[in-house]
């Protein structure tokens, strides 16, 4: 399987800048899709509703035999530059192989192809919400098509803690307008699979958003690599790249991995802990293995999560 390499490059024209919340409300032009609707939202952010047939269709959609042969996301088709070549600094951790938390887990969509990316579950009012990259799940003015989260991810097939249709993506305006790196987060809501009325949080437990703060802290990032099996997880320390973005060095972050959670105080009993980011951002996450990015969780984060809660 060719390697896709996760975006280490520049994003020509594009102003890292941590977008501004506007008066009145954004209206989101998206191309639908059966069962599926939008509605204008205020502040920060563009909500994209799946209908009930949808979400029917998406859980019939995801056989075990679909599932194994998703491959990692597909970089957009957005205008970028080479970015500067490097290698890695010495003695940096490598990434290494688990059987997974129930906070994490893969995230299968539709869209040019099946694919997967990483999620995790983040603590809400309502208890049915999950983080991750904005590519993950929106590009080029449309949503992507039959998202499914799978927590606890870690055999082929298999669904530890049931199969989760998306019901709703929120992406930030600055995303859904122009793929603005310093935005690439989102949040879906997630309903039920048959036979439970319990939340997702009520099922897997929950992380917590961390917003504004510092930008070098050890973390604990867990992410599914290439081959949609078992993730991989890593402690190392996460530090400033630049005023809207993290950055951490491990081995080993390959395909896949846009959108795994960047975990402070993290407890490997029951994988909670607080979440600072989620890879993606700057050059979409980073295309060679050792250095991954995020964008900064600050003010248009907390913004789309108050969005998305209610």
């Amino acid at each position: 399987m060719s390697r896709w390499r996760r975006g280490r490059r520049r994003w020509a024209g594009a102003a890292l800048v941590l977008a501004a919340t506007t008066a009145g409300s954004v209206v989101a032009v998206l191309a639908g899709t059966a069962g599926a609707t939008t509605r204008p939202v205020p502040q920060i952010g563009v909500e994209y509703a799946v209908g009930q047939a949808a979400q029917q269709s998406t859980r019939a959609f995801w056989t075990p035999a679909r599932m194994a042969a998703a491959t990692p996301v597909l970089k957009p088709l957005t205008p970028l530059v080479a970015g500067p070549a490097s290698g890695p600094p010495r003695g940096i951790p490598t990434a290494k192989l688990f059987n997974g938390v129930a906070t994490v887990g893969a995230l299968f969509f539709v869209n040019n192809g099946t694919h997967f990316c990483t999620a995790s579950v983040i603590s809400s009012k309502v208890g049915d919400l999950v983080l991750t990259a904005a590519h993950c799940v929106f590009d080029s003015g449309h949503a992507f098509r039959n998202v499914e989260f799978v927590p606890g991810y870690h055999q082929v097939g298999k669904a530890p803690h049931g199969k989760w249709a998306v019901s709703k993506i929120f992406v930030a305006a600055g995303w859904a307008k122009g793929q603005n790196p310093a935005l690439d987060f989102a949040f879906v809501t997630v309903a039920p699979p048959a036979g439970t009325t319990k939340t997702i949080q009520q099922v897997t437990g929950a992380l917590q958003l961390g917003i504004n703060r510092p930008y070098k802290r050890p973390i604990e990032v867990i992410g599914y690599n290439t081959v949609n099996t078992r993730p991989v997880e890593c402690a190392t320390h996460s530090f400033e790249f630049e005023k809207t973005q993290l950055e951490f060095y491990c081995h080993d972050y390959r395909d896949g991995t846009s959108g795994s959670p960047w975990i402070v105080r993290y407890d490997s009993r029951n994988g909670t802990g607080l979440v600072i980011g989620t890879i993606g951002g700057f050059e979409l996450g980073g295309d060679v293995e050792w250095a991954s990015y995020s964008a900064y969780f600050g003010e248009s984060t907390y913004l789309l999560w108050r969005l998305a809660e209610v």
